[in-house]
């Protein structure tokens, strides 16, 4: 309103102005050396109008003309642009869908068109790696890491080329400059881990492991399993070299945080000596998981004991716990036929075999029927029954399948960590007669007595 109001007093005044002019015309005189134009203040206002107009015209076309070639470049340049853009696009695009020729072609067009844009490295990078050119996309990977904008990728990249080709040492100092670059990124914590692991670096995983589960995570069964996993693994060249304090204290600390881990409690069972402590440490290993390697480790606690000795010490120590598992009647099974308790040994087979036929407990019946009988027929008719009954519990890999009789930190076959867990394996085709024929031999073979 008030701009309007300014508009109108303006032109009034303009108004009066040019009436005042043409009422009061005027002449005037402009004299230069021997010339002298005489004209009236009218035309002499009309006539600097125009030459200034004439100014102000030339002006900016001067202007023009001399930003003129930026214009045009700019103009070229946005449009290199955008040719340069929509190429990395389809390169995404065709990456994205497998397609390595196409991927290779957006790449040439990207880096013609956006020459030294960060993003084209990436995507030259991923189109070597789909042609599988690794030499290529090395080079481009390590390009990005010359930029701050892309070395956080181009580092990402390196790590993924260093494992592909097993050089896990390479691949670790990668993972460690990413890490100072970008501290605590998920991805990077969990490659850490997983490279010490693989390097047997236990006390840097143990570390990693600490960074990277905090609040209720670092309590969670899984965290918890892998510690104790990681405190065995370093347990053991202790227990090798004979610095035994200090493999029992680590090997505790793993039953602690896992008392379901039964390699940790047979190396503590093993290590510890006589007394209370031990008998609790049994007694919690045992509830939580009888196994076969725990009843051996608490055997083995006496190297020199009779077979009657032991059936009396397995009553005390090991019967009591878990009386109706599966695991508690076959050791007891087992004692009591290498103490010649028949009628005992008997007993416990039969109620195994009521609750977990598996094909030891058949096997155990033979041996029983040949040692205490003598009945050869009998024992050969527990052994056919063996053939067909499910197989004993192993050590099994939950990424291959491969099935071991010992836990290993790492899959023989595949090398994933902490992957065997103990069960039974599934049914595979077994030869009749090739296995009859090696029970018979192992049943036949002299027992203690």
């Amino acid at each position: 309103m008030i701009r309007s109001l300014y508009l109108f007093i303006l032109l009034s005044l303009l108004a009066l102005a040019g009436v005042w002019v043409a009422d009061n015309p005027g002449q005037v005189a402009l004299r230069w050396d021997n010339y002298v134009i005489e004209t009236s203040v009218v035309v002499l206002v009309i006539a600097t109008l125009i030459v200034a107009l004439v100014l102000m015209v030339l002006y900016q076309l001067f202007f023009w003309l001399k930003s003129g070639p930026g214009r045009l470049g700019g103009i070229f340049s946005a449009r290199r642009r955008s040719k340069g853009m929509d190429a990395l696009s389809h390169g995404m695009v065709a990456i994205a869908a497998g397609d390595s020729d196409g991927a290779r072609k957006a790449a040439v067009a990207a880096e013609k068109h956006l020459q030294g844009e960060p993003l084209t490295l990436l995507l030259a990078a991923q189109a070597a790696e789909l042609n599988q050119d690794d030499r290529a996309a090395r080079i481009y990977y390590s390009k990005m890491t010359e930029n701050p904008e892309t070395e956080f990728l181009g580092l990402r990249g390196l790590i993924q080329r260093a494992k592909a080709e097993n050089d896990l040492d390479l691949a670790l100092l990668y993972v460690e400059k990413a890490d100072k670059l970008k501290p605590g990124t998920e991805w990077v914590l969990k490659d850490l881990l997983g490279l010490f692991l693989k390097l047997h670096r236990y006390e840097d995983a143990d570390k990693t492991l600490t960074r990277m589960a905090r609040g209720k995570t670092a309590k969670s069964d899984r965290v918890k399993h892998m510690r104790a996993v990681i405190a065995y693994q370093r347990a053991l060249p202790l227990a090798e070299n004979g610095e035994k304090e200090k493999a029992l204290t680590l090997a505790l600390d793993a039953h602690d945080l896992d008392p379901a881990f039964v390699p940790a409690s047979v190396m503590a069972i093993s290590l510890s000596q006589p007394g209370r402590k031990l008998d609790k440490l049994i007694n919690d290993a045992w509830r939580h998981a009888p196994h076969p390697d725990i009843a051996k480790a608490v055997k083995n606690l006496i190297p020199v004991e009779s077979p009657a000795d032991w059936l009396l010490r397995a009553k005390r120590l090991i019967a009591p716990l878990k009386p109706e598992h599966p695991e508690t009647m076959m050791v007891m099974a087992r004692a009591a036929l290498d103490a010649q308790e028949w009628g005992q040994a008997r007993g416990y087979l039969n109620k195994t075999a009521d609750i977990d036929p598996r094909g030891s407990v058949y096997r155990l019946m033979a041996e029983l029927e040949e040692r205490a009988n003598a009945d050869a027929i009998a024992a050969r008719k527990w052994i056919l029954e063996s053939v067909e009954a499910p197989q004993d519990p192993l050590w099994v890999c939950e990424s291959c399948g491969r099935q071991e009789k010992s836990w290993t930190a790492d899959c023989p076959s595949c090398g994933t960590f902490d992957s065997l867990i103990w069960r039974k394996p599934d049914q595979g085709v077994t030869s009749g007669d090739l296995l009859e024929a090696e029970i018979v031999q192992e049943i036949e073979a002299p027992k203690p007595t």
